[in-house]
């Protein structure tokens, strides 16, 4: 189950996120006090000096809990539609087709590319315009001089989680934020690989 509650959404409804979650555990009729009692028993927390304590929620309450999560959902999708534009022209400039030796289109789908930009904007709080996108990404693939072999897929170019490390990269927000860098690929590098 994915749970995705906007804090606008909450503001609306003039609750707080640990309102929420809390309505939320109980509109589940989750046992709070074995849960709690769980979490210390694994060492992830520490007990409450505290007088333990039971709510209960209506069935009103339990629709105003399925309101905010399908508006935070409709909030979700809309910024990731803010991005279907931009994903669009983004993928115009990456080359058609799959990538050599592999199972992988180079572009992928546009609901793909505009989720991730939208993670990419969401976890690391950049913006930037879309010239400053289309920009980057043309950089990016001329660099290569059309000899796309070490190029990402438009994906990892824009987002990408080492698998070994857990680390995440971006040669889109690298580019992104130095634009006055012109990206380059070395001949006489690519020479020396060969």
């Amino acid at each position: 189950m994915n749970i995705s509650v906007s804090e606008d959404v909450l503001k609306k409804y003039e609750l707080s996120l640990n309102e929420f979650l809390l309505l939320y555990l109980c509109s589940r009729e989750t046992d709070i006090n074995s849960v709690a009692k769980s979490l210390v028993q694994k060492g992830l927390a520490d007990k409450s000096l505290k007088e333990e304590f039971i709510v209960v929620v209506s069935d009103n309450i339990k629709e105003l809990i399925a309101t905010i999560l399908i508006d935070s959902a409709k909030a979700v999708l809309n910024k990731n539609s803010d991005f279907i534009d931009l994903a669009n022209k983004m993928r115009e400039i990456f080359p058609a087709g799959r990538k050599p030796d592999t199972t992988y289109y180079w572009r992928d789908s546009t609901q793909l590319i505009a989720r991730k930009l939208s993670t990419l904007v969401t976890k690391f709080d950049i913006s930037f315009t879309e010239e400053e996108a289309l920009n980057a990404t043309r950089r990016y693939v001329n660099s290569f001089n059309g000899d796309y072999r070490f190029m990402q897929l438009l994906k990892y170019f824009i987002l990408k989680t080492d698998k070994n490390t857990g680390e995440i990269k971006s040669e889109f927000m690298s580019l992104l934020q130095n634009p006055e860098e012109q990206s380059t690929l070395n001949d006489e590098w690519l020479n020396e690989i060969r």
